[in-house]
């Protein structure tokens, strides 16, 4: 009796651009949080980190053990933020929903409280975060859209 295991294969490269655009947007919106606030931005980092790096990331890949060169869900993290529309083993209610859940906290969360206070108090601090935040969130958008239906990994089936 064999078993079929599908294994993600996706590039390194993919792999460190993905994960490392989520770090830079996790970093951007913890800097504008805390130019508001610094208690803001403590609370941003840990509630952003934990969403996306803890509970996204496990939703992606509850068998991390199917995956050949996927760390515990990072390289289906790297595929979500890179713009494919179809992840393996997720319907795509569910990537819709990663995707919004995403784009609120990382982007509106922070978007909303910098755009509140520039509003009151122009710095060009939070001038320039809330730029950095819209330059990132304009480049997932794009990339979203370049990319959404190409597939940005190989699937195997092991017997």
């Amino acid at each position: 009796m064999s078993t079929v295991e599908e294994k993600i294969e996706t590039t390194k490269s993919r792999l460190l651009s993905g994960n490392l655009l989520v770090a830079i947007w996790i970093i951007v919106g913890t800097v504008g949080c805390w130019l508001v606030t610094p208690l803001f931005g403590w609370l941003f980092l840990g509630f952003s980190s934990f969403s996306i790096l803890i509970i996204i990331r496990r939703l992606l890949c509850n068998s991390c053990y199917y995956c050949k060169s996927c760390t515990k869900g990072f390289a289906k993290l790297s595929i979500l933020f890179l713009g494919a529309n179809r992840i393996p083993g997720l319907s795509k209610g569910s990537i819709l929903g990663m995707t919004a859940t995403v784009y609120v906290i990382l982007t509106v969360l922070p978007g909303s409280l910098l755009t509140n206070s520039v509003l009151q108090e122009f710095t060009l601090l939070k001038f320039i975060a809330l730029s950095c935040l819209v330059a990132i969130t304009l480049y997932a958008i794009i990339s979203k859209l370049k990319n959404g239906n190409r597939t940005l990994w190989k699937l195997e089936v092991a017997k």
